[in-house]
């Protein structure tokens, strides 16, 4: 009885082995995970702005900056969450950078359409120090503006702030035909 309880055992272990390792053999899909809401006519997400190696541990250190789009008043802004300890509490947000994106998609909202907003963030490659661009996308007239977030530091003999600095890359049509880009 206990021979054959013992083989049932062994087999079950063995094809649970063989299971295991012709499932690692197939190609696995990376997780990737991304913060992103939308709430009305707004959106919010989050994006790293830098990322530093840290020696001492062997890993990447981003630096986020969380981004709103407000489109019912045509503004993007961006925040650069920094911990800092003050006599009153703690402080995480300093404050916004912000753009005016009827005027970077160069709406006209008296006559033209009721502008549609879309936005997400994206890696821009391994010579970008980690940094990610966020795409704006505006639905009625097809543009598609890409914004950098640069950090603006400013030391002083007690802190140190991080403020956003927002570039505008570029304003191209995805619309049929050929490519058009503004700046």
């Amino acid at each position: 009885m206990a021979s054959r309880m013992s083989l049932k055992v062994a087999i079950a272990v063995l094809f649970g082995v063989t299971l295991g390792w012709l499932l690692a053999g197939t190609s696995a899909r990376p997780l990737l995970a991304g913060s992103g809401d939308r709430s009305g006519e707004s959106i919010v997400t989050t994006g790293p702005v830098f990322v530093r190696f840290d020696e001492a541990t062997k890993s990447a250190i981003p630096l986020e900056a969380v981004y709103l789009l407000d489109y019912k008043e045509g503004r993007l802004m961006a925040a650069i969450p920094s911990l800092k300890q003050t006599v009153n509490g703690t402080q995480m947000i300093e404050g916004f950078e912000d753009r005016d994106l009827v005027a970077d998609f160069k709406l006209d909202l008296d006559s033209g359409p009721r502008p549609r907003f879309l936005m997400t963030t994206g890696a821009t490659g391994p010579g970008s120090t980690g940094n990610a661009v966020v795409y704006v996308f505006e639905a009625t007239t097809k543009q598609l503006a890409v914004y950098r977030l640069g950090v603006m530091s400013r030391f002083s003999p007690t802190t140190l702030t991080s403020r956003p600095k927002f570039e505008l890359v570029e304003v191209v049509s995805y619309a049929k035909g050929p490519r058009t880009a503004q700046h």
